[in-house]
């Protein structure tokens, strides 16, 4: 994060040597150019200048190249666009139109929890909490770090989750990588509509496993 302009010339200093100005300016920017470098300029605010008066301020976010998504988002939170009401701000990816898919975690991968950086590593946009029908139960899997297996059960209940949206490339990485006995399928939320969630194989829920079911969701802390 550096600041877009090192200072706001007036235009008669820009008719007496536009090319000293025009160089002055891109102080904390020319590099972005040089190292092939994504960036977006916002302005943030208005700083006082004195005897000039007063004046726009603006940083700039820039990040690797083709990382034109999470330098927007940040653009966008620092600009002030965070969604509306509770609702976080629709990634950027969905807003140019860009092929994505939704992914429904319950347990390690939750925000803040200890696998988490496998969803963010990959660009993946948290998008907040949702909840299951009423027809699955949780139980501890004796995995390191610990995970639930959810499965579907007529004598279940719904469960608390969250909903991640990420691209089909960064999926298909993530599904590679993923051990057993977790497993990726169709999850059904309490509206009724299907996304990508996580479950586990029936056979890797043993009778001395925890049923976590009635807390209704997998205890982070």
């Amino acid at each position: 994060l550096v600041p877009t302009a090192p200072f706001h010339p007036t235009i008669a200093e820009v008719e007496a040597d536009p090319i000293a100005l025009n160089s002055r300016m891109g102080t904390y920017t020319n590099f972005c150019n040089l190292f092939d470098l994504c960036a977006v300029a916002v302005p943030t605010g208005q700083i006082d200048e004195g005897d000039r008066g007063t004046a726009r301020f603006g940083v700039t976010v820039v990040g690797r190249p083709f990382h034109d998504g999470p330098v927007a988002d940040i653009a966008a939170a620092l600009a002030g666009e965070r969604g509306s009401g509770a609702e976080p701000l629709v990634p950027w990816p969905l807003r140019a139109g860009a092929p994505a898919v939704d992914l429904v975690v319950f347990g390690a991968h939750r925000r803040g929890g200890p696998l988490e950086h496998q969803l963010t590593s990959r660009g993946a946009a948290w998008r907040g909490p949702v909840r299951s029908s009423a027809d699955y139960r949780m139980y501890r899997l004796d995995t390191e770090p610990p995970k639930p297996g959810v499965l579907r059960h007529p004598d279940g209940a719904a469960l608390l989750g969250e909903r991640w949206t990420v691209s089909p490339a960064a999926l298909g990485s993530f599904l590679d990588q993923l051990p057993r006995p977790m497993q990726l399928g169709r999850v059904t939320l309490e509206d009724g509509t299907e996304m990508v969630g996580f479950g586990c194989e029936p056979t890797a829920v043993t009778p001395e496993a925890d049923d976590l079911t009635e807390l209704g969701e997998w205890p982070l802390g």
